[in-house]
């Protein structure tokens, strides 16, 4: 007997099976009293409920539910595809309904055209998934479906909820309509719910650079890149490697690219010093990189961190360049010349010493200066000493120079060659006496006679 109620009346109709071959064992008396019952009730209930309706609430509805299956554990940064089963826990109604239906063909626990949208919800997670279509999932029936993502970089350890919003129609009456109620037109009704799916998220060892400088990072020459690495995750590791990986390993050779550290427990502060050498004639500029480690989680599994970028900034280095571009002299031995050099680089330069080249023509006689240590835009005077006999005056000569220093850790440096010009002019006065011979030979022959008649004018005093 199932009630329903009709507008103001109540109707109870039996679903009792009849087997096949046996009359029925009501009389006509009793017939012509429901007949008339029946029309009483039409005329007294709404014009919904008229003659030939009878309306059954199966009182049966789906009842799904959602889990996820296998691995539903996954650490900060990880992209997921979570394997999710609906289940469907509803009764299977449709024999004690509707026996003389067949087995499925309406069943009011049937979750009718199943929609699925996963969503994130407050889980800290990017969901990638699209709506799914499940299709019919009957009673004990179960679909499944992949809810793919990516769990956020700062994702705090926990169980977390994504959110499920399921759509679907099923059957939740059975008006029997037509003659002798021998017709059945279903009634469906929409719903929608929220089924959650629980996930975890694990702590994690997470390196974040706090600072970060450069010492002697200068083209041809080796430096030091120093940071300080702190552990902002939520898990303690074991056996922590840090490393740097150049993005360019042929500017780049790294010398020593890891530290050590053991222990590393969630706000912890560790150095990392690593050694870089860096290629000759590498411009100045900031150059990428990334610290990536390695370390033992709780489990003694070995897990890799995630790559957090750097820079490599390298500075020019000292860079030498001639001040006086010219310098002029009469031919001649040991003259003495001037040249001023300038650190145009942004790094000082240590116990320098300046050298020129000669040539058969400029022979040096003094080639090599000690500066000291020259700052950055400082300009320092060296002075040589160079003969010239065979230079011929009014032609300009070309002289080369370099400079060796030692850099910030002590590495002995070469500056790139630096020329610059001499040129030879004609003597004048004095130096234009000194310098002719004829001259030289007249005025020791002067003094020779002069010496000559003091010494005579001397003796005839005597």
């Amino acid at each position: 007997m199932v009630p329903e109620e009709i507008g103001c009346c109540e109707v109870r109709e039996s679903m009792v099976h009849r087997s096949a071959g046996k009359g029925s064992s009501r009389s006509p008396a009793a017939i012509s009293v429901l007949m008339g019952l029946f029309l009483i009730l039409a005329l007294l209930c709404p014009p919904l409920s008229a003659l030939g309706f009878i309306y059954l609430d199966t009182g049966a509805q789906p009842d799904l539910v959602a889990h996820a299956e296998g691995v539903t554990e996954y650490y900060p940064g990880d992209a997921f595809a979570m394997t999710v089963v609906l289940t469907n826990k509803g009764r299977d109604t449709a024999v004690q309904i509707a026996p003389r239906l067949s087995p499925g063909a309406y069943d009011p626990s049937t979750a009718i055209g199943v929609t699925v949208w996963p969503q994130a919800g407050d889980a800290p997670v990017t969901i990638k998934s699209l709506p799914v279509m499940a299709g019919d999932i009957g009673s004990w029936g179960k679909a499944r479906l992949t809810v793919s993502g990516t769990v956020f970089q700062n994702a705090t350890p926990g169980f977390h909820t994504i959110p499920l919003v399921v759509k679907y129609r099923y059957v939740y009456a059975i008006p029997m309509v037509g003659d002798q109620f021998s017709t059945i037109d279903l009634l469906y009704r929409d719903k929608e719910q929220v089924l959650p799916v629980t996930f975890r998220v694990r702590g994690d060892v997470r390196p974040a650079i706090r600072n970060v400088s450069c010492e002697n990072m200068v083209p041809g020459s080796q430096g030091y890149l120093t940071a300080l690495v702190e552990n902002t995750g939520y898990a303690t590791g074991n056996s922590v490697m840090l490393r740097v990986v150049p993005a360019d390993n042929t500017t780049f050779r790294m010398v020593d690219d890891s530290v050590f550290i053991g222990k590393f427990a969630p706000g912890d502060v560790v150095p990392l010093r690593v050694r870089i050498a860096v290629r000759e004639h590498t411009a100045a500029g900031s150059y990428p990189a990334v610290l990536i480690g390695e370390y033992k989680d709780d489990a003694g599994m070995i897990r890799a961190t995630r790559e957090v970028p750097l820079g490599i900034e390298v500075l020019r280095g000292a860079v030498f360049e001639v001040v006086n571009q010219d310098v002029v002299i009469t031919p001649g031995r040991d003259r003495a010349i001037t040249v001023g050099f300038r650190n145009a680089g942004d790094t000082p330069a240590y116990d320098a010493r300046a050298r020129i080249i000669g040539s058969h023509v400029l022979v040096p006689s003094v080639d090599s200066v000690d500066l000291g240590t020259i700052g950055p835009g400082e300009t320092v005077t060296a002075r040589f000493v160079i003969s010239a006999d065979a230079a011929i005056p009014g032609k300009r000569y070309v002289i080369d120079s370099e400079i060796k220093y030692r850099d910030e850790l002590g590495a002995l440096m070469l500056s790139d060659p630096m020329s610059f010009g001499i040129g030879i002019r004609e003597p004048e006065g004095l130096d234009a006496i000194t310098s002719n011979p004829v001259a030289l030979i007249v005025i020791a022959g002067a003094i020779v006679l002069i010496a000559d008649a003091v010494w005579r004018l001397r003796r005839r005093k005597r």
